[in-house]
């Protein structure tokens, strides 16, 4: 038997790595304008915490109310969302640009581009999971 609240501090722990706080940001040295250009990851970031900030709540609800969890459908959710976590923090991590042959530097771009939508669709799958587990559960306890 589990303790219902693993999965809650887990996701928490999640949460708080993905919450975006970077300085990645450019701003326009045209003295008068002020405009702040986001990079894509940062705004991928934000959407990750958010959807993490929503899981982690709904973790939190089934540790009140369940007095055991499901370990493999945590454990696969949790397996689901890891590698998009890893490519919002670390987006240039598998890129070697130092690459002279502009070949080989296109080719890394896009095994990156690839493993990032594939990082995204599992991402996705997992949350899907979880939505389903969740109902399914709350379900059962009003029942």
């Amino acid at each position: 038997m589990t303790k219902p609240h693993l999965p809650f501090l887990v996701f928490f722990a999640l949460l708080m790595l993905t919450i975006p706080c970077t300085f990645d940001v450019s701003t326009s040295v045209v003295p008068g304008w002020h405009t702040t250009i986001y990079p894509p990851f940062f705004i991928g970031g934000i959407a990750i915490a958010f959807v993490l900030l929503l899981v982690t709540i709904g973790y939190w609800q089934l540790s009140k109310q369940v007095q055991k969890f499901n370990l493999t459908i945590f454990a696969i959710h949790f397996i689901l969302t890891i590698p998009t976590i890893i490519n919002i923090k670390f987006p240039f991590a598998l890129i070697d640009l130092q690459l002279t042959n502009q070949e080989e530097l296109i080719k890394s771009l896009s095994f990156r581009e690839n493993l990032t939508s594939v990082s995204w669709v599992l991402f996705i799958v997992g949350q899907i999971l979880f939505l389903i587990y969740y109902v399914k559960t709350i379900k059962e306890i009003r029942s």
